[in-house]
């Protein structure tokens, strides 16, 4: 079968457009859509007048393609020369702006024990989930799985010296998807307070980062939404500089012989998870709120809550198997429910295809 997919598991609910107020004298609201990385970034900002909102958006748009050739590895980019260099067993001077993705990316997958893994490119080919124009998608076996897993040997075998980067193992091909989003959208609200503008909402295919406040002086409210129907979860308040970033196991997947195969895969069996639809953050840092969001939604029901802490992630929602959801006290204080067919459980502790 053709891949599936449904966009948006979080997406911006009432902002700006809903219920606020117009912009003030001498500013206009902007609205504005780019598809990059796979995925419609929206942008909602408050601007000070046309000369900074067009020099704005000319940065945002340049920024945008620059991650989408660069940061991903089925492209001809940075990224993709430099698993060629690994797998040449050459090493290769890389921008500052990969060094630090990659020094970041090694340690949150350190910090989260290997469940946020950027190691696993080769088994992400090896299921397909690289590309769109799979027509009769099926798993590989599990002897190829185990080949790939044991060759790869994930990102801790990757040496940084500054911009200077060699892997110890010629197998491994690395694939920033989990992370690069986070960070894309912490580079545009960067591009933005130069130009005077300190109010605004990123949407990139779900997942979201606020400045300041919307219209009115609100709060930015975004709807988290149902993974398998059309209806939101509930609704939570995001304060300046704040972040929601959310995996699902709908965002890139096929159905095989009855089952769901997703992109998401545990890096220890190199299968898709089985035991989560949908796994939500909030956080002060895309980047690292991109990354937990994987990690929590892999660890599953026994691991999510330590690894949450280890993460310093505190407002977390995760839909198990079954759809019941269980939320930590942190966001079940934020979370205003609109959707009373799921049992809230208290925890103790679009990327899209065409």
């Amino acid at each position: 079968m053709a891949m599936a997919s449904t966009r948006l598991l979080l997406s911006a609910c009432c902002v700006l457009a809903v219920g606020c107020d117009r912009p003030g004298a001498g500013t206009e609201l902007v609205e504005e859509r780019f598809f990059a990385m796979g995925t419609w970034v929206d942008l909602s900002f408050v601007s000070p007048g046309p000369e900074a909102r067009d020099a704005a958006l000319r940065e945002i748009e340049v920024a945008l393609r620059e991650f989408e050739r660069d940061f991903y590895p089925w492209t001809d980019g940075e990224l993709a020369t430099l698993n060629s260099a690994i797998a040449d067993g050459r090493e290769m001077t890389v921008s500052p702006e990969m060094a630090q993705l990659l020094i970041r990316a090694r340690d949150l997958s350190r910090t989260s024990d290997g469940l946020f893994e950027p190691g696993l490119g080769k088994l992400v080919e090896l299921w397909g989930f690289h590309t769109t124009t799979l027509t009769d998608p099926q798993p590989p076996t599990a002897e190829a799985i185990a080949a790939t897993l044991d060759a790869s040997g994930g990102i801790d075998v990757l040496e940084i010296d500054g911009q200077q980067i060699r892997s110890a193992g010629r197998s491994l091909t690395l694939d920033l998807g989990g992370i690069a989003k986070g960070a894309a959208v912490d580079e545009i609200l960067a591009l933005l307070e130069p130009h005077g503008i300190d109010s605004a909402l990123i949407n990139a295919g779900g997942d979201l980062a606020v400045s300041g406040q919307a219209l009115g002086d609100r709060p930015w409210r975004v709807g988290i939404r149902d993974p398998r129907t059309d209806g939101l979860l509930g609704i939570v308040e995001l304060a300046d500089g704040e972040a929601a970033f959310t995996s699902g196991d709908y965002e890139r997947f096929y159905e095989y012989q009855g089952q769901r195969l997703h992109h998401l895969l545990d890096p220890k069996t190199g299968r898709p998870v089985e035991h989560t639809q949908a796994l939500t953050v909030v956080g002060t840092d895309p980047t690292t709120a991109d990354a937990a969001a994987t990690a929590l939604f892999v660890a599953g029901p026994d691991r999510w809550r330590v690894t949450a802490d280890r993460l310093g992630i505190d407002a977390v929602l995760r839909v198990d198997a079954s759809g019941e959801v269980e939320l930590t006290q942190q966001m079940a204080a934020r979370l205003e429910p609109t959707n009373t067919a799921h049992d809230i459980i208290m925890g103790s502790g679009q990327e899209s295809l065409p």
